[in-house]
């Protein structure tokens, strides 16, 4: 039988669907105030601005470190819903139009555009590479503020340009002036910039008016926790309402002995080819799980030479933390 203190701090993930006009501070703060205490750190994988709704990722019992990883792994896929011919400052309807295209242009050739036609031309522009600098309206952060905090305050930060990626690009419908695009993108992608340079490119300007964050890898809206369903009181069973760390990023296992995994709680460094390895995995070949002699979740490994296999990160560490102090203050 399990101790209470093993059944409570698993490193969980919840698919939370984060409906628009709320904050993705408000729906962890939520979250924060309705668990049981003793789950440790919590935190999201990635804002949503708060017109937009779709998924939000939030961790506990460790798995809110795994913040980089879910970034650097797990493409979003995001239906974002536009309007050709407009633009506003913050890239949404959040904001009054500033600049009309009334040209003839816009109004009988991008108009008589087909769907396909618009899809083709997109993917031949936009797969792949893609530089694009953050939102002035936006939570990347200059001196410790958010760019749309700057913005508010009349202060416009040009931050460079990031390499990012477009993975699929599928135009879902086009009734112009409206236009319906699903993207797969890399993380930290901001899809209002991406849909203005759409609409750029085909001659005009563009402005969001709904955006849905349909997936995070292979975790989508369609499994994600509504907000009927959120946890209301501390007595809630956060266990079930939760994934586990390692079903979110399916990285392959080393099953350790007992010794072995006291060794490896306390920082010591292996020979992976004299590990046990379970399970293939198609995102990486550096990172693994790493699973104690009674098959529990201990932590994560970096393979960083082909004879040395070190911690990466220890959830036993985070489990001394989580029973000292309740929860993340």
């Amino acid at each position: 039988m399990k101790s209470k203190k093993e059944s409570l701090f698993p490193p969980l993930v919840f698919n939370v669907f984060k409906p628009p006009r709320v904050s993705s501070y408000d729906v962890v703060r939520h979250f924060k105030r309705h668990l049981p205490m003793g789950f440790g750190k919590i935190g999201h994988f990635g804002t949503l601005d708060p017109f937009a709704s779709g998924v939000l990722m939030i961790g506990i019992c460790g798995a809110a470190r795994l913040n980089d990883f879910i970034h650097d792994f797990l493409p979003k896929t995001y239906l974002a819903v536009g309007k050709l011919g407009i633009e506003t400052p913050t890239g949404d309807y959040t904001s009054e139009i500033i600049q009309s295209d009334t040209s003839i242009y816009l109004n009988k050739e991008i108009a008589s555009f087909s769907k396909e036609f618009i899809e083709e031309k997109f993917k031949e522009k936009f797969i792949g590479d893609y530089w694009q600098s953050p939102h002035k309206f936006s939570a990347a952060k200059f001196m410790g503020k958010n760019l749309h905090e700057w913005a508010r305050e009349g202060v416009e930060v040009k931050k460079e340009a990031v390499l990012r990626k477009v993975y699929k690009i599928e135009v879902v419908k086009y009734s112009f002036p409206y236009l319906s695009v699903r993207v797969e993108v890399s993380s930290g992608t901001y899809v209002r910039t991406l849909f203005a340079d759409m609409a750029n490119y085909l001659g005009t300007l563009g402005s969001l008016i709904s955006l849905v964050r349909e997936s995070v890898g292979p975790n989508t809206f369609k499994q994600s926790i509504k907000k009927m369903n959120w946890p209301q009181d501390k007595n809630v069973d956060f266990i079930s309402l939760g994934v586990p760390i390692q079903k979110v990023l399916p990285f392959s296992h080393f099953l350790l002995s007992e010794k072995q995994s006291v060794e490896f709680k306390n920082g010591a460094f292996f020979d992976p080819e004299k590990l046990i390895i379970s399970g293939p995995s198609n995102l990486s070949d550096k990172f693994y799980w790493v699973l104690d002699h009674e098959k529990r979740l201990i932590g994560l490994g970096e393979k960083t030479f082909p004879h040395e296999f070190k911690p990466k990160i220890n959830f036993h560490s985070e489990e001394k933390a989580s029973l000292s102090s309740g929860h993340d203050p």
